[in-house]
């Protein structure tokens, strides 16, 4: 039964797993957590919809996503490397780090989880 003020919504296993330990992290229950997650992207894709996008996906392969980064005019090389657990890691070849807004870009674009989960 959902909490009182929130109603229920579907989604995969993994996606569930993945907000309940961040949700964790953060002392938070899952839905309340889940709803700001949802309310800072909503938020975010309202602000910014009428903009110039900073990013944008130039190509992708098998092995590597070409990112243009518009607010420093560059093309930035993110990489497709496997990870100890057997999973995918995303790598910026600009940045050189797995975690940053290359690569954080590269993650959210659905063609490129699709690949992924392959």
């Amino acid at each position: 039964m959902p909490e009182r003020g929130f109603t229920s919504v579907t989604v995969s296993r993994q996606l569930y797993h993945e907000i309940e330990q961040r949700a964790r992290k953060e002392d938070k229950k899952v839905a309340r957590y889940a709803s700001e997650l949802m309310e800072a992207m909503l938020y975010v894709e309202a602000t910014f919809s009428n903009s110039t996008p900073m990013f944008k996906l130039i190509s992708m392969s098998s092995s590597e996503v070409i990112v243009r980064d518009n607010k420093i005019d560059r093309i930035v090389g993110v990489k497709c490397k496997a990870a100890d657990d057997g999973k995918i890691k995303l790598y910026c070849q600009l940045d050189n780090t797995d975690y940053c807004p290359h690569t954080a870009f590269a993650a959210a674009l659905p063609q490129v989880r699709n690949a992924i989960r392959r």
